[in-house]
């Protein structure tokens, strides 16, 4: 039999309704929950004078742009922003000084001098605006003895900040299999074997 032109469009268009019908269950059957506004990171409510981004599911919740680069010696605040001077609004807190790629000083000690293990333990105890300390590694360290004077001027405008002195430091790095640690001198960027049962000056940084 010699389908007509209407004949051949009628079935095409079962066949189209056909396959659209199969592939809207399969979509249903194998969809997923819609991440929330927060999963996708969109957590502030004001953004104040740096650039706003909303959820697409509810524009009341935004994801603020830094739209200023960190510069070493920039003071780094709790709401994941760089200012180059100390601000004193009372919904920010003032965590540290940029020390190089990557790393915050935080602005305070939590010990003048310390072992190896209580500098260790403490500075993974320093918890500040949702960051976590630690220890520098040794080569963060030399980030730090890099740019000695930047930092220092940056945590002279903090209140409370205490600047680096001409001393050692210890870092995390330990050799494998020795009693000792890495320190390091952040006015003269030398670097030493501490042992760790000795005292030490104490630093902690942060990633960013």
């Amino acid at each position: 039999m010699r389908m007509t032109i209407t004949n051949r469009m009628m079935m095409g268009a079962s066949l189209l309704m056909m396959t659209f019908s199969f592939a809207t269950k399969t979509n249903a059957e194998t969809c997923t929950q819609v991440p929330t506004c927060a999963e996708l990171g969109f957590t502030e409510t004001n953004c104040g004078s740096k650039k706003a981004l909303k959820c697409p599911f509810d524009q009341t919740k935004l994801f603020c742009v830094n739209t200023t680069p960190c510069m070493v010696g920039d003071i780094y605040y709790s709401d994941n922003n760089c200012r180059a001077d100390y601000d004193t609004l009372s919904n920010v807190t003032a965590l540290g000084v940029v020390a190089g790629d990557g790393i915050i000083l935080w602005s305070d000690i939590p010990a003048n001098t310390a072992t190896w293990v209580d500098a260790r333990d403490s500075c993974k105890q320093l918890i500040k605006g949702g960051k976590t300390a630690h220890l520098p590694t040794i080569d963060e360290g030399l980030k730090i003895a890099k740019n000695y004077n930047a930092i220092n001027a940056g945590l002279q405008k903090i209140s409370g900040g205490v600047t680096l002195y001409n001393q050692y430091y210890w870092s995390s790095t330990v050799p494998d299999h020795a009693t000792y640690a890495q320190g390091f001198n952040p006015s003269s960027g030398d670097t030493d074997g501490i042992q760790r049962n000795d005292v030490s000056a104490v630093r902690c940084v942060f990633d960013f």
